[in-house]
């Protein structure tokens, strides 16, 4: 499935809390698959996110990143930073996506399973058939 970075940082970061909840096999094996197929996504991401905050972020005179009240990072060219920051988060990747049918997601309302919010189910959608 083709995914835009944005898409796959969202759900990458998102999925986590799921991951840890009692689910039916087919759904925890799927999301397991699907984490380890957007790993490689994530981190080259990563990289490439700290190379561009290198490229257009002030440094002290330690050569350290400048914080804005210690959580923002100061910027020599805002402009810059966020064009290549647009273009980063718009770049696709191919990742092979396990799916599960619906009918799985819906043994969650059982008393054997956790159930799934809405926010959940949400992150859960791009592997869900119908």
């Amino acid at each position: 499935m083709k995914m835009k970075n944005k898409q796959i940082l969202a759900i990458y970061n998102n999925i986590w809390p799921i991951k840890q909840k009692q689910l039916p096999v087919k759904i925890g094996f799927a999301i397991n698959k699907n984490l380890a197929a957007m790993d490689d996504a994530a981190k080259a991401y990563e990289e490439e996110r700290m190379k561009i905050l290198n490229r257009y972020g002030e440094k002290d005179e330690n050569g350290l990143k400048k914080l804005e009240d210690g959580k923002e990072y100061l910027l020599k060219d805002k402009k810059a930073y966020k064009e290549a920051m647009d273009e980063l988060w718009e770049i696709e990747a191919d990742i092979p996506i396990h799916t599960v049918m619906m009918d799985d997601v819906e043994k969650c309302d059982s008393e054997k399973f956790d159930a799934l919010t809405p926010f959940e189910l949400e992150v859960l959608e791009f592997m869900i058939e119908e």
